[in-house]
């Protein structure tokens, strides 16, 4: 099957990044042909894998997502393939996978933690204009055969803001990489990675990981650092961003507690060395971070606002946060894991339900609904 793939990011940082990555590779190797169309990427030597540049215009927001729209379709009309996926809004896609959710959702539930005069600002943005439009063509325009929706919650949201089949809407969870991510880690990396963080083996490591702090509730985690009972614990934040706006979040004494890292290749390392992993994210999709940390045997703490949550058992595999602004529940959630008895039993529940989400289920579920489209047309 000769497939394109759309995405404007095919590099291997980041959660989302890594995990389109893994899955182009895992089609490759199934024998497909696949044709990335990116406007960055990590060089592929796959021999059925094949990386297309596309042009975007970097000024701002705006006009980087609408150029590369623009560049991808021109770019992909130009060739014939037996489906087009897109892994972003543009004009051209037989299949879309909303890894990003529901961009109106998301718009809605900012709004809510913003100042008032803030809530209505986005009206007048050019960027969420644009993405709002590109949404409404894809959900109710007929040229998208398909959406992929990573969670029941980014479904829910497609069907409640756009007019469209439920037929059209199908759930694919993610999947992890179950060799790479793995409780074993702890014996090879542990010992290393905290020494070289200055972490010691008594204080409990808390990892972040992600960009995009505002959506992903960094200031609520940072917040929530005040309200431990313990002084034993590290926080390790690691993502792109800028990180001494939210450093202030937290008071002078802790902030000598707290270590920022910009992304690493070799992730694994540090879900080897921590002990609880914390996401109390405003909105998320899905959260492949969750699935990372999980695999890795982590317990989480996330919130209802992630669609992750959705297949975690509330103090099995990690904790699920009622409202992820509130600092003082997600310290209570950080306070019961202090107990290793504790980490340790919802550590080993966390790897046996990640097990469940292997790649290999992924990519045969979405081979499924290729051979459908194909069928059909």
């Amino acid at each position: 099957m000769k497939i394109a793939i759309i995405r404007q990011k095919f590099v291997n940082y980041g959660g989302a990044e890594q995990f389109v990555s893994a899955y182009t590779t895992h089609l490759a190797n199934m024998g497909h042909e696949v044709n990335i169309f990116a406007n960055q990427w990590t060089p592929s030597e796959h021999p059925n894998i094949q990386i297309h540049p596309i042009r975007a215009i970097k000024w701002n927001s705006f006009l980087r997502t609408l150029s590369f729209a623009w560049f991808a379709l021109k770019a992909v009309n130009s060739k014939t393939f037996d489906l087009v996926q897109s892994h972003e809004r543009t004009w051209r896609q037989d299949l879309y996978r909303a890894g990003d959710g529901c961009h109106r959702e998301w718009l809605e539930r900012r709004a809510s933690y913003l100042p008032f005069f803030k809530k209505f600002s986005f009206r007048f943005n050019l960027f969420h204009q644009l993405i709002l439009k590109l949404e409404q063509i894809i959900f109710e325009g007929g040229q998208c055969k398909k959406i992929i929706a990573i969670s029941e919650m980014v479904k829910r949201d497609i069907l409640k803001h756009y007019q469209l089949p439920e037929s059209r809407v199908e759930v694919v969870y993610n999947g992890v990489r179950l060799d790479r991510f793995h409780p074993d880690n702890k014996k090879r990396f542990r010992i290393e990675m905290r020494k070289q963080f200055r972490v010691s083996d008594e204080e409990v490591m808390v990892l972040f990981v992600g960009s995009g702090f505002e959506r992903k509730g960094l200031k609520y985690l940072i917040k929530a650092t005040q309200y431990l009972k313990q002084k034993n614990w590290r926080l390790v934040l690691v993502g792109k961003g800028k990180w001494k706006r939210y450093l202030s979040f937290a008071s002078k004494e802790n902030q000598g507690k707290i270590i920022y890292l910009d992304p690493i290749d070799e992730i694994e390392k540090l879900y080897a060395a921590a002990d609880i992993f914390a996401l109390p994210s405003i909105y998320e999709p899905f959260g492949n971070a969750n699935l990372e940390a999980l695999a890795s045997g982590l317990p989480i703490i996330t919130s209802h606002n992630c669609g992750a949550a959705e297949i975690i058992t509330p103090k099995k595999e990690g904790i699920i946060l009622a409202e992820p602004s509130d600092s003082k529940a997600i310290a209570e959630a950080i306070n019961y894991l202090m107990d290793s008895k504790v980490r340790q039993n919802m550590g080993h529940s966390a790897r046996l339900l990640a097990e469940e989400f292997t790649q290999e289920r992924n990519a045969a579920e979405m081979f499924k609904i290729y051979k459908k489209l194909i069928e059909v047309n």
